[in-house]
C-alpha cells in the first residue's frame, strides 16, 4: 500500500513517536497496537454477542485511546460510539459500532503495517 493512501493523521502519528524513540519505537508500538487490539476487538465482538454491555464499554473504552493515539480517527469515532450506544443499553446500536471497529482495525491494521514496512 503507498504512504499517500494513509491518512495524515496516521503519519503524523507516526512521526510523533519517530521523533520521541526512532524507527524502533515506532515498530514496537505498531505491534502491540496491532496485536493488542485484535484481543480486544474480539473481546467487544463478544460481549456485544452476548449482551454484556459493560464488557462492550470496557472494550471500547480501552480501543478508543490506543487507536487515538496513532492517528486512527475513524477507529477511535466507532469505538466512541460503541462506549457511548453500551452505556446507554442500545445493544442494536452496540452491535453496529462493533461491526464498525472492527472493520476500521482492519484497514488501520494495513495502514500500520504499510507504514513501518
Amino acid at each position: 500500500m503507498p504512504l499517500h493512501e494513509i491518512p495524515e493523521p496516521v503519519l503524523a502519528a507516526l512521526d510523533g513517536l519517530r521523533a520521541l524513540g526512532g524507527d524502533d519505537l515506532v515498530k514496537q508500538m505498531v505491534t502491540v497496537f496491532v496485536e493488542y487490539s485484535a484481543g480486544r476487538i474480539r473481546a467487544l465482538q463478544g460481549a456485544a454477542d452476548t449482551g454484556d454491555l459493560t464488557g462492550v464499554a470496557e472494550a471500547a473504552h480501552a480501543l478508543k485511546g490506543s487507536s487515538r493515539q496513532l492517528g486512527l480517527n475513524a477507529m477511535a469515532d466507532a469505538c466512541l460510539a460503541a462506549e457511548q450506544a453500551a452505556k446507554h443499553g442500545d445493544l442494536a446500536a452496540v452491535q453496529t459500532h462493533a461491526a464498525a471497529v472492527h472493520e476500521t482495525y482492519t484497514t488501520a491494521a494495513e495502514w500500520l503495517k504499510a507504514a513501518t514496512a
